[in-house]
């Protein structure tokens, strides 16, 4: 009888907050999350057109793009850019979540192909990325992309 009532609040708990989830919208209205996937949008863009301007206004110099080789100051990876090659990709279900007024990550599956350092890179990722908010601005301070492979 002892586990049965240490079980039914755990079921009620986790019936709650399937239900709280569901009752959430896939995607807000909300104009700032949608700036943000814009912005994430015109961040990958950047770096296939090996656009440093664009790249530069959407980053915070001292924020990090983590790669296979490690962490590169985005100051160091504007310079670089042409080291991807991307011929196609996509975001695909992004979502934002807020961290406070001033902070956010955008998560969501990224999907293409191209290479990087003449390496393809895998062709499913999934990905997010630290955005911040600096003097009214949101900029990217923490971008990374964790391959995803299928089942051997």
């Amino acid at each position: 009888m002892r586990k049965i009532t240490g079980i039914l609040p755990a079921i009620v708990l986790a019936v709650a907050v399937t239900a709280a989830q569901e009752n959430y919208p896939a995607q807000s209205n909300d104009t700032t999350e949608e700036m943000l996937i814009k912005n994430e949008r015109a961040l990958h863009e950047a770096v296939a057109k090996a656009d440093k301007a664009s790249f530069r206004s959407l980053v915070l110099p001292d924020g990090v793009w983590t790669t296979r080789e490690g962490f590169v100051p985005m100051a160091l990876l504007v310079d670089g850019l042409e080291v991807f090659q991307l011929t196609k990709w996509d975001i695909i279900n992004p979502r934002v979540t807020r961290l406070g007024d001033e902070t956010a990550i955008v998560m969501y599956v990224w999907t293409g192909t191209g290479t990087f350092h003449s390496q393809p890179l895998t062709s499913t990722m999934l990905a997010s990325t630290v955005w911040t908010r600096r003097n009214g601005k949101w900029v990217a301070v923490h971008h990374q992309q964790t391959d995803l492979v299928k089942g051997q």
